[in-house]
């Protein structure tokens, strides 16, 4: 892996860590679904307008612009909606521990619905990592809105995990990547939209923290951190991609105790060492493969 793959990498980790806390601060100025659809529909025109500025096609078939219409539909929709809702409910670094498990819930499906390989040690890795949710978890069965909070995020990983799967379908490259990102994102936007008419009251309280957090968020959890996603999975597979989840645990519990000032019980930090062991088996496991 070169040098500049790695750099990317732990720059997307700490991408996407970012976003969970960012998001914290986000609803305490404006409801959820409005501020996705905001955040998309700028994010998304930006990005088309950027990408047909450098030359990038819109060059796409029926099959493709459905897949990028679902993708954005289901991750940006689905799974921020319910993670920016959750987030209303509980600590952002609870959030960004269960969205951490990604890359084993993928596997689980791979194995489900395409039939993918998973020797016994990969096995063990799954067992292990959700084992650490659900120590995470047990802690506040007592606690209803906090179970509450962590049924969505599970929701909105179960969500992210099938337009993870659905990604690999999708022709992108560099001279569509930033089209690619655009649509995506106003597919969620137009979904979210309804949503936030229906169950919502549009209410904004302005302030330079909301302005630099929206700001923030668009930038880069919302644009340069799907480049990055995307262009990774294409020069270095998921494989080696998957190894860099390892970092969003870390980082998320960092940022959001240095932004937030939220704290983790020693369950807590029990469960994220357990879900990073069951990340390193599945990890070796697929290098295995």
């Amino acid at each position: 892996m070169e040098l500049k793959h790695i750099l990317l990498g732990v720059g997307f980790a700490f991408i996407w860590a970012s976003a969970f806390p960012s998001a914290k601060i986000a609803v305490q100025f404006c409801p959820p679904f409005f501020f996705l659809f905001l955040r998309f529909s700028l994010a998304g025109l930006f990005s088309i307008v950027l990408g047909s500025y450098l030359g990038q096609s819109f060059q796409f078939d029926r099959k493709s612009l459905m897949l990028i219409a679902v993708f954005g539909l289901i991750q940006n929709g689905l799974y921020l909606g319910l993670i920016f809702l959750a987030l209303t409910k509980i600590d952002s670094n609870v959030s960004v521990i269960i969205a951490s498990i990604l890359p084993l819930t993928v596997a689980f499906f791979s194995w489900i619905f395409f039939k993918t390989k998973m020797s016994l040690l990969g096995f063990c890795g799954l067992i292990v990592g959700l084992s650490g949710v659900l120590l995470i978890m047990l802690q506040r069965v007592e606690r209803e809105y906090e179970m509450l909070g962590i049924a969505l995020c599970l929701l909105g990983l179960l969500a992210t995990t099938f337009s993870t799967l659905i990604i690999t379908k999708i022709n992108i490259n560099k001279d569509n990547i930033l089209i690619v990102v655009g649509l995506q994102m106003i597919a969620g936007s137009l979904f979210l939209l309804p949503l936030s008419y229906i169950f919502e009251f549009w209410s904004v309280s302005f302030s330079i923290t909301f302005l630099f957090t929206f700001l923030y968020i668009a930038a880069f959890p919302g644009i340069i951190g799907p480049v990055i996603w995307f262009y990774l999975q294409k020069e270095i597979g998921a494989v080696k991609y998957s190894s860099f989840h390892f970092l969003v645990p870390f980082f998320g519990i960092a940022i959001s105790y240095f932004l937030l000032g939220e704290t983790l019980t020693l369950s807590d930090m029990i469960g994220v060492m357990v879900i990073i062991f069951g990340l390193y088996l599945l990890n070796r496991d697929k290098k295995s493969i």
